[in-house]
């Protein structure tokens, strides 16, 4: 008999759970449903949430904080006279905010449900406990590092893309037996049949110059015109820039040409949809890109040398600080560092490859699939993985026991510990 699979996601970040939807729907043994915002929530309040949040999201990062955890606000537990946690109460009687997604919830009554942002993993809590569900909540992180608003006690299991959000999980008291580390679910990406020169040719390149291609994110505009501001001399190289359908950045571009003294390059080409990503990455001799997760790890997954422009909230951070000081990106925050990036890739390009082949190799989907169905079957998931992860622990061992932090290294004669360079491509 099949199992009923239900992906809960927001439109907002839809990459990897449409890329769950794909592989589940590949395989025989599960039904899949899958169901975003404006399907499980009040048309109105959701608009003035996504508002909310894309303001904050580019603007004020603390306070984008606060808007993250206000959907997830019900969840706070009361206690009864004996100090036992009180049930909750039916959505009748406190928010009418939340039929929609019980409703959802009680219909399809999902044998597993995978959630891939906090307000879902919350809801879907609250929903099980009031009705009595008999499904299984996983939660899907996709970040670098953990988003705090992601950790509830009641879910059954984590998918995290990092041992470091591991440890961030299990530090918040979550059991490491439950938290599964795969790599980044994403969508199999469309073969590319022609040759890269007639691919150049689609993009109206005409040149022989090498590619750079440019990409901000969701909410990067701002960021992606700052550097795109700082590249604008530079004649050494295509610019293909895909802005996802802003012409702000195309008609602030424009109007740099005419400033006194300033030679815009002529090799700059501009991208409408972001559809066309996977040709770009075709041909690309190098990414610039905000430090958006799923993005990355594309690029990454590629081989494509990746310099990191500055990042549009805390979240964003936290995957440039992983990637930078891993060194599996370069830093380029600024015209300073950018300029020292792409004089420095080059250079370091065998060594970089060899680097992210450790950690960037596989698409996670069948991963999570393999986990779902080892829990169907009553197998442990954590024996269906593959360890393919660098090590990423706050210390190692070394053969004789004794801990080692991992940019240092033991002798084995006298025990002395050496300082190793950190890999840091792209720093001054």
């Amino acid at each position: 008999m099949k199992k009923t699979v239900l992906i809960i996601y927001s439109q907002l970040y839809d990459t990897s759970a449409l890329a769950l939807k794909e592989i589940f729907e590949s395989d025989n043994n599960f039904d899949v449903v899958s169901v975003f915002d404006k399907q499980y929530d009040n048309f109105k309040l959701i608009s003035l949430y996504n508002g909310m949040y894309k303001f904050t999201y580019r603007y004020t990062p603390t306070l984008n904080n606060i808007v993250i955890n206000l959907p997830t606000a019900e969840v706070t537990r009361k206690k009864d006279s004996e100090g036992n946690d009180a049930p909750y109460k039916a959505n009748s009687e406190t928010f009418q905010r939340w039929r929609k997604f019980d409703n959802i919830s009680m219909r399809f009554d999902a044998d597993y449900v995978i959630c891939a942002t906090p307000y879902a993993v919350h809801k879907a809590v609250v929903a099980r406990e009031k009705y009595n569900l008999k499904g299984k909540i996983f939660a899907m992180i996709t970040d670098y590092d953990l988003q705090n608003n992601f950790v509830s006690h009641d879910v059954d299991g984590y998918f995290v893309i990092t041992q470091k959000c591991k440890k961030a999980l299990v530090d918040k008291g979550i059991d490491e037996n439950i938290i599964y580390v795969v790599s980044m679910p994403l969508k199999q990406p469309a073969q590319i049949k022609r040759s890269k020169e007639d691919v150049r040719k689609q993009f109206n390149i005409r040149n022989e110059l090498p590619i750079i291609t440019m990409v901000g994110g969701r909410y990067g505009s701002k960021y992606l015109y700052s550097a795109l501001e700082s590249v604008s001399e530079n004649k050494d190289y295509n610019f293909i820039v895909i802005d996802g359908g802003n012409s702000s950045i195309e008609k602030k571009f424009k109007k740099l040409g005419k400033k006194d003294g300033l030679s815009v390059s002529n090799n700059v080409y501009f991208v409408k949809s972001g559809n066309e990503m996977e040709r770009a990455y075709y041909i690309s001799d190098c990414v610039i890109s905000a430090p958006t997760s799923a993005i990355t790890y594309e690029v990454l997954l590629h081989k494509i040398p990746l310099l990191l422009i500055d990042s549009a909230n805390n979240v964003e951070t936290k995957n440039s600080k992983f990637l930078v000081a891993g060194g599996y990106a370069y830093s380029a925050i600024n015209k300073e560092r950018l300029t020292i990036a792409l004089e420095n890739y080059k250079k370091e390009m065998k060594e970089w490859k060899r680097h992210c082949e450790k950690k960037f190799k596989n698409n996670g989907a069948e991963q999570v699939l393999s986990c779902i169905k080892a829990i169907d079957r009553g197998d442990d998931p954590q024996e269906c993985l593959v360890i393919k992860e660098v090590v990423e622990e706050e210390f190692v061992k070394d053969t004789n026991i004794k801990p080692v932090a991992p940019n240092t290294e033991a002798t084995p004669e006298s025990g002395q510990v050496i300082k190793k360079k950190r890999r840091w491509f792209g720093s001054k």
